[in-house]
């Protein structure tokens, strides 16, 4: 059973998320603080950051505010210490995802899918758990699955109406201050049922991007919506310029990776392979992913969404108008597969290249996920999918979704049955059975995430400024 998180009102949501896991969310917090203090922003910098964000929030995003003095009130911070560490955490070091979604006419059984490869830092699995997911049920808004660490980071991934989403982190430029991508996510998923209503979250708000180009951050984002309608699309953005591109005019699929495909490079100042050598991996993802896509379009069901997820091919079609050519006989390029493993790691260090090893270790397929809403389930993996297999997770009840009843007539699974998540080895970092000693464990951890924090030089973070 995924963990739920029930509450009458958003303050309740937020004390509900961090009670009894205080030492969990203040180290968290810390670490992240100290973090982006070390890339030059120093404390005072962040919380007149903080205060103008909350009073941000204050006009556009009452109820994050309100999660946010929960939180603080159960851990025993102050509001603002809250939402410093949530701005962050929303700035640390990010790395790949490679997505999807397909719609009709790309799907065989006539529904929606969503795809989220979701590769980070095995870092990131102290925060979170080896299972991401919970579910945030507050009372007066539409319940939704998630994924990360509630309040501080949770990205919406199904809601109520079967509304879908997945991620990707992306550099940009044009930077400016405003509500975090993941906000953005979190009111579309809380308030809107369509891809449209979507989208239009994005367009009304001010957006929040870190200016940037060295490798992507995690407040920048590229997201892919679908709907219960067949409706699907990519939105990317920048502070000042965004882009919709629907899945309709792509045959029923669209993909997405870590670079702007569609808003203009020109506009959002995202980076390619000629400015930044580093993002190559991303353009060789998309266009295996595309070519996946196109070869498949028309039987795009779990079966072969599995397919594509594991995929370990390469395509480096993309990188020959910036002058870069390799053969699928050499050696692949850093980060160039869907199914993401460290593939050059012990070449790096054959190498004495330390910095491309320390990096390209920080790239793997952390977790697979599979949107199945029409079915009411969320399939995910523990690890890289063409390691692990699917493992279904029902949400139709804890979702209320009006059609479970008669979803559970096509499900090839037991969904009165609780979906197996342990491991055989012992995990300490198991939800929703945390217990003290597993949070005591999980602050020994990221004690470290300091110590390997502070290998990476700034200069290959953020070329732009915080």
């Amino acid at each position: 059973m995924l963990w739920t998180i029930k509450a009458a009102s958003d303050f309740e949501y937020g004390y509900n998320a961090a009670r009894g896991r205080s030492l969990l969310f203040r180290t968290a917090i810390d670490r992240a603080v100290e973090a982006v203090g070390r890339r030059g922003t120093d404390r005072e910098a962040q919380a007149r950051k903080a205060k103008r964000h909350a009073a941000l929030l204050a006009e556009r995003y009452p109820a994050q505010l309100e999660r946010l003095s929960g939180l603080a009130r159960a851990t025993g911070l102050e509001p603002l210490e809250a939402t410093a560490g949530e701005l962050a955490l929303g700035s640390l070091l990010s790395t790949g995802c490679t997505n999807f979604a397909a719609v009709p006419p790309a799907t065989s059984d006539g529904n929606p899918y969503v795809s989220w490869n979701f590769d980070l830092s095995p870092l990131f699995r102290l925060l979170m758990g080896r299972t991401p997911l919970y579910v945030r049920d507050i009372a007066g808004k539409k319940p939704y699955v998630c994924l990360g660490l509630p309040v501080l980071f949770g990205i919406g991934v199904m809601n109520a109406d079967g509304l879908c989403s997945c991620v990707n982190s992306v550099s940009a430029t044009d930077g400016g201050e405003g509500l975090m991508f993941f906000e953005l996510n979190n009111l579309a998923m809380e308030t809107q049922s369509t891809v449209d209503g979507a989208a239009g979250v994005w367009r009304d708000n001010p957006r929040e991007v870190l200016p940037g180009v060295a490798l992507s951050m995690i407040m920048n984002s590229n997201s892919i919506f679908a709907d219960m309608r067949g409706d699907a699309a990519v939105i990317e953005h920048s502070h000042n310029h965004m882009a919709v591109e629907k899945a309709r005019d792509h045959g029923g699929v669209l993909a997405s990776a870590n670079h702007h495909q569609f808003l203009d490079r020109a506009l959002s100042g995202g980076t390619d392979p000629s400015v930044e050598p580093m993002i190559t991996g991303s353009y060789a993802r998309l266009a295996r992913m595309w070519e996946l896509l196109e070869l498949l379009r028309g039987k795009m069901d779990r079966e072969t969404a599995r397919i594509i997820v594991t995929d370990h091919e390469t395509n480096y079609s993309t990188l020959a108008e910036f002058g870069i050519t390799r053969t699928r006989y050499e050696e692949r390029i850093d980060d160039a597969t869907i199914c993401m493993h460290p593939w050059n790691f012990w070449r790096h260090l054959r190498r004495l290249e330390l910095l491309e090893a320390v990096l390209e270790a920080n790239m793997p397929t952390l977790n697979s996920i599979l949107m199945d809403p029409a079915r009411c389930t969320v399939y995910f993996t523990r690890g890289n999918p063409c390691r692990n297999q699917y493992v279904p997770v029902w949400v139709g009840d804890a979702l209320r979704m009006e059609w479970a009843d008669r979803a559970r007539g096509e499900l090839d699974y037991n969904p009165e049955l609780a979906a197996s998540t342990w491991s055989r080895r012992l995990d300490w970092f198991r939800r929703p059975e945390s217990t003290v000693v597993s949070d005591v464990l999980r602050y020994v951890a990221l004690t470290f995430f300091r110590i390997a924090e502070r290998l990476t030089p700034a200069s290959v973070i953020n070329r732009g400024h915080v």
